[in-house]
Parts: C-alpha cells; structure tokens; sequence
C-alpha cells in the first residue's frame, strides 16, 4: 500500500465511509501494524486542526463581509489634522460588531464542544457497585458469623469483582472499583474475606492488580489461562461477577473489535452486566480469558465493553519477575470439552467480589 493510497484509506475510515468488513480489516492492520495506528492518530489530529481553521477563515469572512457592508466614506486628506466624527462613529460600530462576531463564533464553539463531551460521557458508565446496609442479605450475615476471616462489618462503599491471575494471591480488577480506597478487602464464593492491597494501577486501561496482604495464601492451580489472539465479532463469550452476594453467570457474544468511542484495546461485547460487574473476567468457549469487563453503554441494555486480554498481558509484564509467577497464567486451560456447568463449577473459587472501604 503507497502513502497516497494509505491516507485515502486513513481518511474514508475516519469518514466513516468503510464498509463492516472493510472496517474490520483496517482495525486488524492497526492492531498489528504500530505505525501506522500512529499514522491514523496524527492524521485525526490534522483533520481537527484543519477544521479548527476553517472556523477561523468562516469567522474571518464573516467579518469581512461586515466590513463591506459599512458606510466608511472616503474623506480627502485635509491639510491640517480633522476628526470626521461620522467615520469615528462608522469605525467604533464595525469593531463592536466584529467583536459580538467574535464573541458570538467562540461562545457557539465552546457549547458545541461541551455537548460532545457531555452526550460521550453520558452514554459510558462504569459497573461498580454502591454498597449499603440494604443490600446486604440474609446469608451474607450469617456467613460473616460463621467465618474466621472476615471483612469488617460494614458493608463498605464500593463493590465489584476480581479474578486470580496467580497461586500466590495476585488478583486483577478495574482502576475505577479501587480508586481512592482506604482498604480493600475481596471474599470468595464461600464467604471468605481477605486484605488486599492495590500494587499496580494502570489508569489508561482502567486496570488495578491486587495482591492479597497473606503471604501465605495459595489456591488451586488456574484453569484458565489468557488468550493471546484477539476474540472474533460473534464469538461466544461468557462472564462470572459479583452484581450481588452471590457469583452470577451471563452470556453473550463479542460485538464488535473496538470498544467506547472506537477504543482499540476494548472490545465491545453484547452481554448483561449489571453494578458489580466491574472487573469480572470475560471468557471464550474453550475457558480462555479474552477481556475484563470494564463497563456498559448507559444509553442501551445488554452493550458492556472490556479491556483485551492482550492488553492485560503486556501490563502484567511490567510487574517484578521474582514476585509474580507469570507461568501460572500461562498454563492451557484445564476447561477445554467441558460443558458449561463444569466450566463454571471450576470457575468459582477463583472469582471474587471487591469490597472497598473509603
């Protein structure tokens, strides 16, 4: 593809004139070509700055055209110094009235721009839970009662789900469910709490890696492990969270190849999520992790979004290498011919919910 050809295809697919298939396909070429995602990146950049001057000249027109249309006479020099009072009075107008032009074009750009980002903000909304005395049920209680290890009794500020990506007690969850938290703790499906600590935070991916405060603590081999080729639209995908006391299961299909807004590094997934769900892996038919539910589309049921899987393994990269057992992670999924039902009943001791204290 020459660079001339590259920039026609950049710009029919900032148009929005690409077909789906032709879409998909420049989505994949951006995804495993680095430059030119950058390329796309700049080009939107100089698109918007190119219509940013636009506006300009259309306000520079505007004002020329004011300009023409006022009586300025044309007065003779005078021999000696003058004040043509009907000039002065002619050029104090046209200034007043380029400066309302002005005022006028910058105050219509300004509400236009905030009600972009206001009809973008509303449309996004994350899938933490608020957590208040009410929600607490019956068996909650008495599992509280029951258990050595416990979470303090109120019931905390905001809850969500978590995921074991470790034997050793390293668990990942969203940024948003942790932010600003005094303490964490996360309780398994069998009402078993644990003190957390948030070790590394990842704001742009809206990702937080936990690790449980027990040196100690050790689980079960994973079962699943985390997919390193990116999810086809229409696969089936499934999910366990935490939108309540209990673990809950939903289903659903992968949608679409970017998430929010275009988002390369989310898919858009048609799948029910409810507050809670924040955090909660996103699994293939075969048990591989293929995304962390991250949120929904405010404006439409059953639209959630999710953080690649890729992304997720590039960011666990980063942690020490003499703490955290990228192997256990890495392993093939123990879940492969399984049904469902075993699929899930493997699942749930390694699934929990994320309390946060504020």
């Amino acid at each position: 593809m020459n660079d001339i050809h590259l920039i026609q295809e950049i710009e029919r697919y900032l148009d929005g004139e690409m077909s789906v298939p032709e879409r998909e396909a420049f989505d994949a070429l951006r995804r495993n070509d680095p430059a030119i995602d950058r390329q796309v990146t700049e080009h939107r950049l100089l698109l918007q700055q190119l219509r940013a001057n636009g506006a300009r000249k259309e306000l520079l027109r505007r004002m020329e055209a004011i300009h023409a249309r006022a009586d300025v006479p044309v007065v003779a020099k005078p021999s000696a110094p003058v004040i043509n009072m009907r000039s002065r009075r002619t050029w104090l107008n046209l200034a007043a009235a380029a400066c309302i032009a002005l005022v006028t074009s910058l105050a219509t750009m300004a509400i236009m721009q905030k009600a972009v980002k206001n009809s973008s903000t509303a449309q996004y909304e994350d899938v933490r839970r608020v957590l208040s005395n009410m929600q607490r049920s019956q068996n909650a209680l008495i599992r509280d009662i029951k258990s050595n290890n416990k979470a303090p009794l109120n019931p905390g500020t905001y809850g969500g789900t978590c995921f074991a990506i470790s034997r050793n007690g390293y668990m990942v969850t969203n940024y948003h469910v942790i932010a600003g938290a005094d303490s964490i703790y996360i309780q398994n499906n069998k009402g078993e709490a644990f003190k957390a600590v948030s070790i590394f935070e990842d704001v742009s991916s809206d990702l937080a890696v936990l690790r449980i405060a027990d040196s100690t603590f050790r689980s079960a081999p994973l079962p699943y492990a985390l997919k390193h080729q990116p999810s086809r639209s229409g696969e089936e995908v499934f999910s366990m969270g935490f939108p309540r006391d209990e673990i809950v299961y939903g289903k659903g299909y992968i949608s679409a190849q970017t998430g929010f807004n275009g988002d390369t590094l989310a898919y858009q997934v048609s799948i029910p999520v409810d507050p809670g769900n924040s955090g909660a892996p996103l699994l293939d038919a075969t048990g591989e992790v293929v995304g962390i539910i991250t949120g929904k589309q405010a404006s439409s049921d059953g639209i959630a979004f999710a953080v690649k899987a890729g992304h997720l393994k590039r960011l666990l990269d980063e942690l020490p290498k003499d703490k955290f057992s990228r192997k256990d992670i890495r392993q093939k999924s123990q879940l492969v011919g399984l049904n469902r039902v075993d699929q899930l009943k493997k699942l749930e001791d390694f699934v929990y919910m994320v309390k946060v204290y504020n």
